[in-house]
């Protein structure tokens, strides 16, 4: 069982399919399937089946995974310990949902590449949930979230967000009250809203819709169900809807927050980092110890 045979079988695991995986790893197919029947074969085991037109993991080979992420993770960690920074690149694998990945994960990156000039970074779109299973199986070294973390991680907290109501300049809102005026909440809610389809802004608390908007109070005409922040930012940007977004992201794409009155409620999260406990490599420590976006 060789080093290289393990990183294939965890491209492929991560991927469910031997054309992208040999995208990421920059082999041929061919390559990423021999690996792969060459382990199977030193194990006597079948570790992916078939599964409409990708494949996926069998018990044996969820098993494979797990096992395998730890090993490259010691097998990485004892290269940096032994040889520093000729080690070579490490990889540096970070977990959530897309929007936390927008923000902060490249925030998180010059942190890395301040500590680490040669690391890889390898962002992993994952429902929250995911995010800290793969961190708690080693599959990722650290993970961003919005919910309260679980038992056996270490968590810091990077900001305290709060969702706000934006338009585009455009906007026949903004056309008729400005920027800096009080907009009142009836008549926001007589203009579309786009929503997203799923959590994807981070996971909320005590709330009914996927963007934390109090529908059940105050229902909105939404036109436009997006799985997507672009597709989403585009439509606001357009004025063709209102979004309901976090005050970062707001920011960052250039909309303006709405100020309106007669709507008491309001949506926050707390945005965390969360690696596994205790850590133990010594660079995902340094990285820790360094207060990454602090």
């Amino acid at each position: 069982m060789e080093i290289f045979e393990l990183r294939y079988f965890m491209a492929v695991a991560r991927r469910e399919s031997v054309s992208r995986a040999a995208e990421d790893v920059h082999v041929s197919p061919g390559s990423l399937s021999k690996a792969v029947a060459r382990l199977e074969g030193e194990l006597r085991t079948t570790l992916f089946v078939k599964s409409g037109r990708g494949i996926k993991l069998t018990t044996e080979g969820l098993l494979l995974k797990k096992r395998a992420a730890q090993l490259l993770q010691m097998e990485e960690d004892a290269r940096f310990e032994l040889a520093g920074e000729n080690a070579g690149g490490i990889n540096v694998s970070i977990s959530s949902e897309e929007v936390l990945q927008a923000f902060y994960g490249a925030a998180l990156a010059k942190s890395v590449a301040s500590l680490f000039p040669q690391a890889r970074v390898h962002y992993l779109i994952r429902p929250e949930q995911k995010a800290v299973e793969q961190v708690l199986d080693g599959e990722a070294h650290m993970a961003l979230i919005t919910t309260d973390p679980p038992a056996g991680v270490l968590t810091k907290v990077l900001a305290d967000v709060e969702f706000r109501t934006c338009a585009s300049p455009r906007h026949p809102l903004l056309k008729r009250y400005g920027a800096r005026e009080i907009i009142p909440v009836e008549a926001v809610l007589e203009h579309p809203f786009v929503a997203p389809d799923a959590a994807i802004l981070g996971r909320i608390a005590k709330s009914s819709s996927a963007d934390g908007w109090r529908d059940d109070k105050f229902p909105r005409k939404i036109k436009y169900k997006a799985y997507g922040l672009k597709l989403m930012e585009n439509l606001v940007r357009e004025g063709l809807a209102l979004g309901y977004l976090p005050d970062y992201f707001v920011e960052s794409a250039g909309l303006v927050p709405l100020r309106i009155s007669g709507c008491p409620y309001s949506c926050r999260q707390t945005v965390r980092l969360v690696v596994k406990a205790p850590i133990a490599l010594g660079w995902v420590r340094k990285l820790w110890d360094s207060r990454p976006l602090q």
